[in-house]
């Protein structure tokens, strides 16, 4: 059963990703703005064409290390990486990247136990989805899990409550996707600098989760 505070955290991860697509949307369409990574992104990409296997490891590796911690997200780099390898390339190198992080979080979870992942992300956060999960979590919980709590967390977590790593990688995979697919898409359109599609993409993310949090609402005030 989904409580509704995974939906409500659900539905404020939603709105939070909206936001961003609007702020990705207004960077966009300051023309000081998008010259400004422009130049940064040419200049970045010139870098790369130097080496550049060692620059898609590195790119690899950024992402792996943004989904173990919160200190910054590896999506800003991905216009970086379109100009330079293409969509295709991105994509993929993105997603791999990201699955090495949540399997690196899980194997220091498992074998290098509490104290080190409480280290890295904090006992509290790892306390306070401890307690709603355990290691036979059906696969649907794990999904949810996944989808509404920051990337950094589930896999060290899941791996203490020694949960089934193949279920595990299947459900990151899963989730990971329509991000991955997101941060590529509107990196495109960031380099292109088709602003009002991202501005509207965002608008129209925050709506929806308005209109499902009244939803929301609605049926928690009949239960």
């Amino acid at each position: 059963m989904v409580t509704a505070t995974v939906r409500r955290r659900l539905l404020r991860h939603i709105v939070s990703i909206g936001i961003l697509i609007i702020v990705v949307g207004i960077i966009s369409a300051s023309q000081f703005l998008h010259d400004y990574a422009d130049a940064l992104i040419v200049w970045s990409e010139s870098v790369i064409a130097v080496r550049p296997y060692l620059g898609m490891a590195v790119f690899v590796g950024i992402a792996m290390l943004s989904a173990m911690v919160a200190f910054f997200s590896s999506a800003i780099f991905v216009p970086v990486a379109i100009y330079a390898w293409g969509n295709a390339v991105t994509f993929v190198l993105l997603w791999l990247g990201w699955l090495l992080g949540g399997v690196a979080s899980f194997c220091i979870g498992r074998f290098l136990g509490r104290r080190v992942a409480a280290a890295l992300i904090g006992e509290e956060k790892i306390a306070g989805w401890q307690s709603q999960l355990d290691e036979r979590s059906r696969f649907v919980h794990v999904l949810l899990f996944q989808a509404v709590v920051p990337s950094e967390i589930p896999g060290y977590v899941l791996g203490i409550l020694r949960y089934r790593f193949s279920l595990y990688l299947l459900a990151l995979a899963v989730t990971e996707l329509p991000y991955v697919i997101g941060v590529v898409y509107l990196g495109e359109h960031f380099l292109k600098g088709q602003s009002m599609v991202i501005l509207l993409l965002g608008i129209g993310v925050v709506l929806l989760a308005i209109v499902l949090m009244r939803q929301l609402g609605k049926s928690a005030g009949k239960g």
